[in-house]
């Protein structure tokens, strides 16, 4: 591999810390926090180990009369859900769009998929820990640090 693709794995950073200062407005539990960690690790794995796999399977979907009927239900399903919580979808649309970007990248330069993986799924863990640790560190100082502050701006 000849150079890592910056770009790419600051997009992905930039997404997933976005989708953590969006969980942080909305006072998300920690329930939350685990599956934002769960959905970037799932993501990793469709892009990289199980590519195969979800090819084939959606494919699948394209052979019959009854597997193009259950991908019109879906598609229908999936628009009425877009619809409805569309601030929510266009996060995990810019996550996955990012995600895919550095995929095609790490591709290009024959990237295997078990480091593919880990680079998709640490950048992405990275983005949103980071903006967690950011806002409860900016909106929950510790006492010792508020007392810092507080003589500081005497």
């Amino acid at each position: 591999m000849k150079k890592w693709p910056w770009l790419s794995l600051l997009l992905l950073f930039l997404a997933y810390m976005g989708f953590g200062a969006f969980l942080n407005t909305r006072h998300s539990a920690d329930v939350i926090w685990w599956l934002a960690a769960a959905y970037a690790v799932v993501e990793a794995a469709l892009l990289t180990i199980f590519w195969k796999p979800l090819r084939n399977f959606l494919l699948l979907g394209f052979q019959s009369d009854v597997g193009y009927t259950a991908m019109a239900l879906v598609s229908a399903s999936l628009a009425v859900v877009v619809v409805t919580w569309i601030q929510i979808f266009m996060y995990f649309l810019v996550m996955l769009a990012a995600a895919l970007l550095l995929r095609v990248e790490l591709r290009i330069r024959d990237v295997g998929n078990s480091l593919a993986f880990v680079t998709i799924l640490v950048v992405s863990l990275m983005g949103v820990c980071l903006s967690r640790l950011t806002v409860d560190l900016l909106m929950n100082p510790p006492p010792e640090t508020q007392a810092a502050i507080g003589l500081w701006t005497l």
